[in-house]
Parts: structure tokens; sequence; C-alpha cells
């Protein structure tokens, strides 16, 4: 086989690529070494339980304060064609309250949405407040709080055909605070 001026040209021409590419990872790989030398990786972190930027514990609010902490749903249950609220208030205030009654709305924030004609549910936006659907509600009775005191309670619903329950965003609560004597 006669090497020709042509193949020799060719294979000068991959000699030097491959050169230049091998020239390349070693300079890299230096240049990796070096900011490596530069700047070591931290392995172990501490950190100090009092930091200086740790945030407070909020003082309990004046009076009673009964805030929705927690809620969820469980669907078909307890039977198909039904949804079970859980509800979870907690009395955030200094002092008792009493007479506790939430407003549970399942389908206040919900989102409409039909399969049938190639939705999808995630790209659905909330129904309006004036939605028939979702002023839905009812009205859930809680047990006295005292303060720091949580309690959880469910409801059953019928489920909604092509609505996808909300979380019951903004929820209205009722309750009155227990006056102490001075």
């Amino acid at each position: 086989m006669r090497v020709t001026p042509m193949r020799k040209l060719i294979i000068a021409f991959w000699v030097f690529i491959v050169c230049m590419l091998l020239w390349q990872c070693y300079s890299s790989d230096q240049a990796r070494k070096q900011k490596e030398k530069e700047h070591p990786q931290q392995i172990q972190f501490i950190f100090l339980p009092n930091a200086p930027h740790a945030t407070p514990t909020p003082a309990p609010r004046q009076g009673a304060d009964v805030q929705q902490i927690h809620y969820s749903m469980a669907y078909d249950t307890p039977s198909t064609g039904n949804s079970t609220c859980y509800v979870t208030l907690k009395n955030l205030g200094n002092a008792k309250a009493t007479g506790i009654q939430i407003l549970v709305r399942p389908f206040r924030g919900a989102s409409n949405y039909d399969e049938d004609v190639g939705q999808n549910p995630a790209d659905m936006a909330p129904l309006s407040e004036d939605d028939p659907i979702s002023k839905f509600g009812q009205w859930l009775t809680f047990p006295d709080l005292a303060p720091g005191e949580s309690n959880t309670q469910s409801m059953v619903f019928l489920s909604r055909r092509f609505v996808i329950p909300g979380t019951n965003p903004k929820p209205e609560i009722l309750f009155q605070t227990v006056k102490t004597n001075p």
C-alpha cells in the first residue's frame, strides 16, 4: 500500500486533532486541580444552636386566636362518591376559646376540569368565589381549646364530578374568648 501525499495530509490532520484533544483534557484537568487547591471543599458544617440570626418564637397573641393549621381530604371515604375533609384548628392565643365553629368549604379554590374533552386537571384555574359550587359549605363545630391546644375534626361531603377540591383557603372561623378574672 502506497502512501500518497493526500493520505499523508489526512493522517497529519487527524494526528493534529487527537493532539489538540489530549492537550485540552490535560489543561482542563490542571485548571480543575488548581481551583481545588485555591478553594478546598468544606466537608463539615457547624451550626450553633443559638445563632444570632435565629428567629425568636412569637409571643402568644392576646385573647384567643384560633387558626386553621391543617386541611386535607380523603377521597372515596367512607364510601365511593364521598370525600372526607379533615380540619385541624389550633388556639395560638393566650386565653381559652369556646363556641368554635369553622365553615368548611371543600370546593373553595377548587378547579373545574373535564377529562372527556382532553383537559388536564393541572392546567385548570380555580373556580371564582361567585361559582355556586365554590360557595357550598357546612359549619363544623369544635370543642373548647385552651391556649396552645389543637383539635382535628372531620366532615363528609359528596364528591363532585369534574371538580378537584380546594384547600379551604381563607377559612371563616367563629369563636369566643373566655374572659379571665383578675
